[in-house]
């Protein structure tokens, strides 16, 4: 992204003091897969991350389950 990351991104919406900032499913797609990189993202506040190239099925999964959770919340 040209003015800031998604990590960056991620922790301004967070921080936005609003239900829905804390609320909303954020999900990292990255081709950075190492250890330090998911965690990073989790840090930030994101929901889940995929690596790329994305499994579809596992995409699809990760939404139920997010979308799941939000709901019951």
């Amino acid at each position: 992204m040209p003015v800031m990351d998604g990590l960056e991104a991620t922790r301004r919406i967070r921080a936005l003091g609003r239900a829905d900032g804390r609320g909303v499913p954020i999900v990292a797609m990255s081709a950075a897969v190492l250890n330090e990189d998911v965690r990073s993202c989790h840090e930030a506040g994101m929901s889940a991350h995929l690596a790329k190239p994305v499994d579809l099925a596992r995409m699809y999964r990760l939404t139920d389950r997010l979308m799941r959770r939000k709901r019951d919340a």
